[in-house]
């Protein structure tokens, strides 16, 4: 029997009619591919359950006596599962616990496996294994790791610094920091990431050698992490920086740690850059004075009510409200002589925010 003898003798119809045929085929497939998928993924769901329910107690067991006898190391793709609960587990863990399932990786024979998925060329598994070696913390790896710090995925170099750092961080900040300055898609938010992961020791020397290096375009990335260094060793640089740098960034960045070193010398600098014709840099100086004011000062901040930043009005109340020697009654006598419309309601705000804070407490 012809199996075309069904359809329609014209030939419109007849074409109509296996092109509706054809999109129901294609639609079961869909439905058949979908469902298919679908298991697959709730029984492999259910293995990963499976597998973490019972090694979950076992890492904890481990994580608090150190004993791995009687427990079979992993197999297979288990093993990345494991490596991936490990993982999760460290996050949570510090100290003695840290060290304690540290000291499983080698004794289950996972470093090989870790150092395999690192040298393969699946990203996710590159970033299990770094995550895997910045827990380690050892520096066995690191000839493994320098290498990925060069590569072109943002995600696994990133993680490849957090790992160096993790093992040595003052020469692992020496050797990424310049790095991580010529690559475009590492944000601020990151390159600070890391610096708070090195810490202020390792990353002063390294920041103060690249700011001494640094052209205009470099300057604007490094001005950012200043507060991440030692204010005290970082001061002469930003000290040279605060008022006489052409670039605000820089003279915020500058203003900003000195503000945090909290050094009567460098009053002078910011009480200058009060003045200032950026606004940002004007904000940053009444912050940094804002933890040094006394009543010396209340001449010039009464000043600053007047400025064209809200921002500046704001922190400008904001210290008169906190400023020593100054009771309610004297505060509350400033608001009559405030002319400028906008800052005397930042002021009336301030000292209202203040009064009531007294009052709760």
């Amino acid at each position: 029997m012809d199996w075309l003898a069904w359809l329609p003798h014209d030939p419109t119809l007849r074409l109509a009619s296996l092109i509706a045929c054809l999109l129901v085929a294609v639609t079961l497939a869909m439905l058949v591919q979908v469902l298919a998928t679908s298991t697959l993924a709730a029984r492999r769901k259910r293995q990963r359950d499976t597998f973490n329910n019972q090694w979950r107690p076992r890492l904890a067991q481990m994580s608090l006596e150190g004993a791995v006898a009687g427990f079979d190391p992993p197999r297979g793709k288990h093993r990345r599962w494991w490596l991936l609960l490990w993982n999760r587990m460290q996050r949570q863990l510090r100290g003695t616990a840290s060290l304690r399932l540290n000291e499983l990786i080698p004794a289950l024979a996972l470093d090989g496996y870790a150092l395999s998925l690192l040298r393969g060329r699946s990203v996710r598994g590159k970033l299990v294994a770094l995550e895997t070696f910045r827990h380690l913390g050892d520096e066995t790896y690191w000839n493994e790791i320098v290498p990925l710090c060069r590569g072109g995925n943002p995600f696994v170099t990133f993680a490849a610094a957090q790992a160096l750092i993790a093992m040595d961080p003052e020469r692992a900040i020496r050797q990424v920091l310049p790095q991580a300055l010529e690559r475009e898609n590492w944000g601020a938010q990151r390159l600070s990431a890391l610096c708070r992961q090195a810490g202020r020791v390792a990353v002063t020397p390294a920041l103060l050698e690249a700011l001494e290096q640094a052209g205009p375009t470099r300057l604007a990335r490094l001005t950012p992490l200043l507060a991440q260094a030692e204010p005290a060793r970082i001061a002469p640089w930003a000290r040279a920086r605060a008022v006489n740098d052409g670039d605000a960034r820089n003279r915020a960045a500058a203003l900003q740690a000195l503000g945090e070193l909290g050094d009567p010398v460098d009053k002078k600098l910011i009480l200058q850059a009060l003045h200032d014709a950026d606004p940002s840099v004007r904000l940053v100086a009444v912050e940094a004075l804002h933890k040094r004011a006394d009543i010396a000062d209340l001449d010039v901040l009464l000043a600053l009510l007047a400025d064209h930043s809200w921002w500046v009005r704001r922190q400008a109340a904001d210290t008169i409200a906190t400023l020593p020697r100054l009771d309610a009654d004297a505060l509350r006598a400033l608001l009559p002589g405030v002319q400028d419309k906008y800052g005397h309601e930042a002021l009336a705000r301030a000292l209202a925010e203040r009064f009531a804070t007294g009052q709760r407490a």
